[in-house]
């Protein structure tokens, strides 16, 4: 896969849309950008509370000075169907994006994409970070009909809060991105009118279910102990709604995640005749490429804006 191309085709995009400055990465600071690395490639409590330890740091003068925030909005019965809404002050019509947080599907919440929030919204981005259902009590697909609850709640109230219901962007990590990719992919769980021009998927970890083990502390808690892997997996159910994609992924992601990844890139290019958008994270893990948003490091934030902004322009 031409990765190079596309990143640099991504490159000449953000040049159209943001000033023409060089943004800083992880290269720029290179303790971080070491510390990252010995962290090691795969998930444990090590890595993962790690990362988070070393932006920590970074993230503790984040503020919502110049935004209106909106948080804790019931979008559903369940006590966590909960969304917080970022907007620029005075904000109107603008763009949306929707974030749905990682957390191998039984853990996170929408406070940890605070960071997301806020430096989309001070990029002209309404951005709405929701909480969803956890395994094992809310088993596959309920992801996906969390996103499309959201999505109703969206399509009633975000005008009022500054954003354009008509141009939504999905955009997820890891679990989140599968909830994403489940609604983006799959037309029987989608919303009639919805609204949605584009969606990011990062580092998506459980694509092709028949192709990978089955953690059965995460994976098996959401997708069930004897599922139809085949059927549940979003490899299978490229076929209807084509809406527009950009998938990202971290050097240092583990093994399984980046082998699901690059199954879906080749997946939607085999379907389309060509590449999909593909934007890499050299130097992060698969807790950086989205921790990282926000602080000085511009890795991955523009190539996202670049593709919302692409979307919302409506060129088809």
């Amino acid at each position: 896969m031409a990765f190079a191309t596309l990143k640099t085709t991504l490159a000449a995009l953000i040049a159209l849309t943001l000033p023409h400055t060089a943004p800083a990465q992880i290269a720029d600071q290179p303790d971080l950008a070491a510390a990252i690395r010995g962290l090691g490639t795969e998930l444990s409590r090590d890595s993962v509370g790690g990362t988070f330890k070393l932006y920590a740091p970074q993230h503790a003068s984040d503020s919502d000075a110049g935004l209106t925030v909106t948080r804790d909005r019931a979008y559903g019965d369940h006590d966590r169907h909960r969304l917080d809404v970022y907007a620029p002050q005075g904000a109107d019509s603008l763009p949306v994006m929707v974030f749905v947080h990682g957390g191998g599907f039984v853990r996170g919440d929408k406070k940890g994409a605070a960071n997301i929030g806020r430096w989309f919204a001070r990029h002209d981005v309404v951005t709405v970070t929701l909480n969803y259902r956890f395994a094992p009590d809310a088993q596959w697909p309920s992801g996906a009909q969390d996103v499309r609850r959201a999505l109703d709640w969206i399509a009633a109230n975000i005008a009022a809060l500054g954003g354009d219901p008509a141009r939504i962007v999905l955009a997820g990590n890891s679990a989140g991105a599968m909830h994403v990719a489940d609604y983006t992919f799959r037309e029987d769980l989608q919303a009639g009118d919805d609204g949605v021009i584009g969606a990011i998927l990062i580092s998506p970890p459980t694509v092709d279910l028949t192709a990978r083990p089955v953690d059965p502390k995460r994976d098996a808690l959401y997708y069930g102990t004897d599922g139809d892997r085949a059927a549940q997996s979003v490899i299978n159910a490229l076929d209807g709604r084509r809406i527009p994609l950009l998938i990202a992924y971290a050097e240092l992601e583990p093994e399984v995640i980046s082998d699901q990844t690059r199954r879906l890139i080749e997946a939607v290019a085999r379907r389309d005749g060509r590449l999909p958008l593909v934007a890499s994270a050299p130097g992060h893990n698969h807790i950086s490429i989205v921790e990282h948003i926000g602080t000085a490091d511009q890795t991955l934030a523009p190539d996202m804006l670049a593709f919302v902004r692409l979307q919302a322009l409506g060129l088809r």
